[in-house]
């Protein structure tokens, strides 16, 4: 039989992003991908957000996905609103889905215009040039069986052969339609929108606009929608609310005519109907088995959170599965998993549907309200940099977070949980770039101290990898864990608890959930 570190099961964006994280920590992992290849014909998520980007810059690929763009992010940085591709302008959003192309503080990457599949494939690359990484398209996983060691999963081949594969520990990330979630006896809670919705993917090369680049334009005419580029070769998308799929198939022509304030000669290239959901999962682990992704959570694609939210997931157990295979963490570092992304996803899926309560159908044309309606959709970077893993059972206690009550702001925070504030050194580089692979001892390491001398012996008895990064933007010092969030911040470093920050000493975790249970199922 064969065996592995790790079985993670899925190839999308969370499967591709968690294989990514423990290559880049050194443990093994198979990958099960059903599909042989990437479909381009629809491209599912469009946004990469400048928290996703900045994984992809520790992995060494952020400049591989840019390059790979058919939209440079120097191409448009706008959302417009408008009556029609060929009608009237009514408001503008600039450096909407932190995009940008001068350095910006706060962000260590700007977001990025790009289609799912087109991230899919750089990943795929990537994740194919990792030692102890194995790619295996064509593969799906079924049956699994536990047992106090490990996890038994029987797979059908691409050739149809069924073999089993045995690791440590698996990782759904085979999405909605997946089986794990089932097998593992979790459900997802919540409810859908009953409201329709159409997608549109078609090549229209003469077609252009006098309102000028985009990424997004909202349409607020006879047929509202949403239209966009796919490329700057002609390649279309659009999203037309309320429109059933009969209909929709039936009248596609006339649909994209009214986007567009006019009839354009164009080719249909693909079609989808879809529902908007807001699910979450009632648990996402059963021993040895955790739901990451769209296996554990659902929300509508407005502020374009999604894809970036299952990214968030990967990481997170990622980097903590590979701190327990190393040695260095204890087992019920995993038990923080659940209580750290539940909260992150809870807050997604709200702000995703308030978002969905202002669709192009339901705004006036007036600047000023839209404005004030859609700015959290576009600007969200109090959710997309501001959320925190204050209240986990492995890092240090604070009293002082609250989560962001305006999702358009982002405060940086040295609070034990939050993301490490960024900044820019004065030879240029990041100090992200200075963190470790394990944990960063971030302040005026330079003047030394005997804190800094029993903190670091400590983690050398322990095996716990500590590297010191010099930080004169406050005086306190900060322990960063793998994922740069803060662990713990004290004046003195040895005050620094590193057996809390690795689950040596997180006992009595419990796993809450905050969703409503009495609502209904999808």
């Amino acid at each position: 039989m064969e065996t592995t570190a790790v079985l993670v099961v899925g190839g999308g964006p969370a499967g591709l992003a968690a294989a990514a994280e423990l290559g880049l920590r050194g443990v093994g992992c198979v990958v099960l991908e059903p599909r042989a290849e990437v479909s381009h014909l629809r491209p599912r998520a469009k946004t990469t957000s400048v928290r996703t980007m900045e994984h992809l810059r520790r992995w060494g690929v952020a400049d591989a996905l840019r390059a790979a763009a058919p939209l440079p992010v120097a191409w448009s940085q706008r959302v417009t609103f408008c009556e029609s591709l060929s009608g009237r302008r009514i408001t503008d959003f600039d450096n909407a889905f932190g995009l940008t192309t001068t350095r910006d503080d706060r962000f260590a990457e700007a977001g990025q215009q790009v289609p799912q599949p087109v991230v899919e494939d750089v990943l795929r690359a990537h994740i194919g040039r990792l030692p102890g990484v194995e790619l295996r398209l064509g593969h799906a996983a079924g049956t699994l069986i536990q047992d106090d060691d490990g996890v038994i999963t029987r797979v059908r081949g691409r050739d149809g052969a069924r073999y089993d594969i045995r690791a440590r520990y698996v990782l759904g990330c085979d999405g909605a339609a997946g089986g794990i979630r089932d097998q593992i006896g979790a459900r997802y809670v919540g409810r859908s929108d009953p409201r329709p919705n159409f997608n549109l993917v078609f090549r229209a090369p003469a077609l252009d606009t006098h309102l000028g680049p985009a990424v997004q334009y909202w349409v607020l005419g006879a047929v509202p929608g949403l239209v966009g580029r796919l490329d700057l070769a002609g390649t279309w998308w659009a999203i037309i609310p309320g429109i059933e799929a009969a209909y929709g198939a039936a009248h596609a022509s006339d649909l994209i005519a009214a986007l567009l304030g006019a009839p354009v000669q164009h080719e249909l290239v693909a079609s989808d109907p879809w529902m908007a959901r807001m699910l979450i999962a009632d648990r996402f682990r059963d021993r040895r088995v955790f739901l990451v992704g769209e296996s554990a959570h659902l929300n509508p694609p407005w502020g374009g959170h999604g894809f970036n939210t299952c990214v968030g997931d990967a990481v997170n157990i990622a980097w903590k599965i590979a701190a327990v295979e190393q040695g260095w963490a204890s087992p019920e570092l995993l038990d923080s998993y659940e209580p750290e992304r539940r909260g992150v996803v809870e807050q997604t899926v709200a702000s995703a549907e308030t978002n969905m309560r202002s669709l192009a159908g339901e705004l006036p044309a007036d600047g000023p309200a839209i404005q004030l309606a859609k700015r959290p959709e576009f600007h969200s970077l109090g959710l997309v940099l501001g959320y925190s893993y204050a209240g986990s059972p492995v890092v240090q206690p604070t009293a002082h977070h609250r989560d962001p009550a305006d999702v358009t702001v982002y405060t940086p925070s040295t609070e034990p949980g939050a993301r490490l504030p960024h900044q820019w050194l004065p030879d240029g580089s990041s100090l992200y770039d200075r963190l470790g692979l394990g944990f960063s001892l971030v302040g005026p390491v330079r003047a030394g101290g005997p804190g800094i001398a029993t903190l670091t012996d400590l983690a050398r008895r322990r095996g716990i990898p500590l590297s010191l990064v010099e930080s004169q933007s406050s005086q306190a010092f900060l322990l960063v864990r793998p994922d740069q969030h803060i662990a713990g911040r004290a004046d003195d470093a040895a005050d620094l608890d590193l057996d809390l920050a690795t689950g040596n000493r997180s006992t009595g975790i419990q796993t809450v959930s905050t969703v409503d249970s009495s609502a209904p199922g999808d």
